[in-house]
């Protein structure tokens, strides 16, 4: 669970840069948002902000997220923390 990291957008203006272990980051195959986790096999580990499933993504398929992916996940994020209660 992160919901008490900090997120850190890609802004895309460095086409070179990559996004760290624990950046918000965005699937543009399956088009979904999350923080990238670590690495494996040559791929990427990724999962959703307020926790859950681990999925696997190849490092091409990676790409910057928009202010409003990034207040979604924050959101997300959150309501998971309170319906935890925690």
């Amino acid at each position: 669970m992160i919901a008490a990291r900090s997120f850190v957008v890609m802004d895309g203006h460095d086409e070179q840069s990559r996004p760290g272990i624990g950046d918000l980051a965005k699937d543009t195959v399956r088009n979904k948002v999350g923080v990238l986790m670590g690495e494996a096999g040559g791929r990427l580990l990724m999962r959703p902000p307020g926790g859950g499933r681990e999925w696997e993504v190849d490092p091409g398929d990676i790409g910057p997220v928009t202010a409003l992916e990034e207040m979604r996940a924050r959101n997300s994020a959150r309501n998971r923390m309170t319906r935890l209660g925690l």
